[in-house]
């Protein structure tokens, strides 16, 4: 075996060794709603029948179709040529095994986008619940590694809370996926659903739903509509922030202390600025909400986490390394995005950071924060 040989037989062991969390996988519902039909009354399936309701997440909006024709992978097909991450025993085998992946947490974004803003409210209700069941009988029986972010109803947070009180004790259900509307997070129309979630020791997760940006009801980027969906994917960052102030400036986790938000595609190499502009601010500025009574950089520090997909990556790849130190790795969590165009490995995220680092953001800071018991 020759010095090069060695070299890469030792990295391969120290990758074997790493222990992983994904915190992002997207599962796709195979044929269409009619296969969540099951799950419904009767009278909505017919109703949505009639109608020739669709899962699409974005329905037939040329202008934000991406331009590669998917966000799924062409090669995540299965044997039979059926979409990326349509059957939970092809996804263990093709990306949870051989990833060593400990836990792979599921966000359904057919579901998410038709919760924001792709239906009307009562239709929302039956959707998330029979979305959830779908997902509860026929994905996370497959392999006890499968977690879910279970899906609630934006459009009435009263339902949102019920749904998690209906399926939040499932073993396997470890977040709770909430698809922004245009009504920050920090608002009290949200506290039914964060009340909920703080009872059953669930963290509130949130990544883009697909109405982002293009539907009335979902969250806009600011400024305006964007042109494209190289635009509209660069500015998604922007919805994020604004909700990160808003948790932080409303008070939201005085009066939820117990309460853990994960954003999770949204970006996080804006954090620092956002930070130091919140902490100077609230400074100088602290008469006008009392109750926020420390630190924005601590109130995130300790209850808001983000995903690493998709990294924002410099030229240099120190020049990343450093900003993490900076920012702390204790507020990332790594995620592949399987099995959409830009999804990242482990063995190849995040190399530049030391051992201990990379194995907080790989495993270790999600443990923290996801119901995976």
């Amino acid at each position: 075996m020759t010095m090069a040989d060695t070299k890469v037989a030792d990295k391969s062991d120290a990758d074997a060794a790493l222990k992983v969390i994904d915190c992002d996988v997207h599962p796709t519902v195979r044929g269409g709603l009619s296969a969540v039909y099951p799950y419904m009354p009767k009278a909505w399936s017919r109703r949505f029948e009639q109608k020739k309701a669709s899962v699409q997440s974005v329905a037939l909006t040329t202008k934000y179709q991406h331009p590669n024709g998917a966000v799924v992978r062409e090669d995540a097909r299965d044997e039979n040529g059926n979409v990326g991450g349509s059957d939970p025993r092809v996804v263990v085998s093709e990306h949870i095994k051989p990833c060593n992946i400990d836990f792979a947490l599921l966000n359904c974004l057919q579901a998410a986008s038709l919760c924001a803003a792709l239906a009307t409210t009562d239709e929302s209700i039956i959707l998330a619940s029979a979305f959830n069941d779908f997902f509860l009988e026929e994905w996370l029986p497959a392999d006890r590694r499968l977690r879910y972010a279970l899906t609630v109803a934006s459009l009435d947070p009263q339902a949102g809370a019920a749904e998690i009180r209906r399926i939040g004790r499932h073993p396997q259900v470890a977040a709770v996926g909430l698809p922004l509307i245009n009504v920050l997070m920090g608002n009290r129309y949200w506290w039914p659903i964060y009340e909920a979630a703080c009872d059953f020791g669930l963290p509130i997760y949130v990544h883009p739903s697909g109405a982002d940006s293009i539907y009335q009801g979902g969250p806009m980027a600011c400024g305006g509509i964007p042109d494209s969906y190289f635009e509209r994917y660069v500015t998604l960052c922007q919805i994020a922030e604004s909700n990160v102030n808003s948790l932080v400036c409303c008070g939201t986790f005085e009066k939820f202390p117990g309460l853990k938000v994960m954003f999770a595609e949204l970006g996080f190499t804006w954090l620092l600025p956002l930070l130091w502009r919140m902490d100077r601010t609230w400074r100088q500025l602290r008469h006008e909400t009392p109750w926020v009574k420390k630190s924005p950089i601590d109130y995130v520090h300790d209850h808001i986490r983000f995903t690493t997909q998709p990294l924002d990556e410099p030229g240099n790849p120190r020049h990343l390394g450093q900003l993490i130190e900076m920012m702390g790795a204790d507020h990332l969590c790594f995620s592949s995005d399987y099995p959409h165009w830009d999804n990242d490995m482990p063995s190849q995220a995040l190399q530049m950071l030391n051992p201990g680092d990379r194995q907080k953001i790989l495993y270790g800071n999600a443990e923290k924060i996801l119901r995976l018991d």
